[in-house]
């Protein structure tokens, strides 16, 4: 009778205890977002620096200057190959055993560096075969492509004429017929060995690859070494037709104008090893990537 139910008398020590769970501070949501707030003092090459947002707060007047990603493309084929074409008669003055060599590692630079913008085409023949083999490069972009690269490299030949003067070396075959078709088989072959190339390693499903442009740039490189004193080693009309033109219409003589006799020869043999190369391309593909 006297006994107390000790289950009823004590204490709930479950209902009573602090509920530590809640009470305890959100140290995920206090700690401070180290990914926003630390400041910026890495390298500006990491990419992990968010560059867009700091180039315009820097550069206001790009506000007012978008750029979409066709204009962007076609701005970087203008640069590309001005910097390509006037690479050219520039190495061939200094140093002209190792030229092959400065055309070639530029090359690979400029595809790397604006390869992710426009393809880093650099050249209206790797444009015509990248054209003919897919169909998400159209016959707009082609087109402004084509203007831009021929453009950069008449701006690139005018400015040869700044630093060099009216006399610099342009590629030449030679005018007797023997001395053309040589040149013809030459340029030719290894336009179709570039355009390949392009074609396979950046085109192609293996085109996100980390390689592309050290194959790219030593196509050309191979080229140059192998027939350069045939044909002067050009596999790209925004090189011949720029260098040669505009050293013609500045020279003021006959001899100056000579290799314009043979301008047709690097466009014909050129377009004909583009075409081959591309029509090789998608002999070999996969069906499902051809159609």
């Amino acid at each position: 009778m006297l006994s107390t139910d000790t289950a009823t008398m004590q204490p709930d020590t479950a209902t009573m205890q602090p509920d530590t769970a809640t009470m305890q501070p959100d140290t995920a949501t206090m700690q401070p977002d180290t990914a926003t707030t630390q400041l910026d003092t890495a390298d500006p090459g990491v990419s992990s620096v968010v560059v867009p947002p700091i180039g315009v707060a820097r550069f206001s007047f790009l506000r007012r200057c978008y750029v979409n990603e066709f204009k962007s493309a076609v701005i970087v084929e203008f640069i590309g190959t001005f910097l390509l074409v006037l690479t050219v008669p520039l190495s061939s003055i200094n140093n002209p055993e190792m030229a092959p060599f400065s055309v070639g590692f530029l090359l690979m630079s400029l595809v790397f560096s604006f390869g992710y913008m426009s393809g880093g085409h650099l050249n209206p023949m790797v444009s015509f075969a990248v054209f003919l083999s897919s169909a998400n490069f159209g016959k707009t972009r082609m087109l402004f492509y084509f203007l831009a690269q021929m453009l950069g490299g008449v701006a690139a030949a005018f400015y040869c004429v700044l630093l060099h003067g009216n006399e610099f070396p342009v590629p030449n075959m030679g005018l007797n017929f023997v001395q053309m078709l040589r040149a013809f088989l030459a340029e030719s072959v290894f336009t179709f060995v570039l355009t390949s190339v392009v074609l396979h390693v950046a085109v192609s499903k293996q085109r996100n690859n980390n390689f592309y442009g050290f194959a790219i740039g030593s196509a050309v490189l191979v080229g140059g070494l192998t027939c350069g004193s045939i044909s002067g080693g050009a596999f790209n009309p925004a090189v011949a037709t720029a260098l040669i033109v505009v050293r013609c219409f500045v020279s003021f003589s006959e001899s100056g104008c000579t290799p314009m006799a043979s301008l047709w020869v690097y466009w014909a043999s050129e377009a004909v090893g583009s075409i081959v190369g591309t029509i090789l391309y998608l002999a070999v593909q996969n069906v499902e990537e051809r159609f």
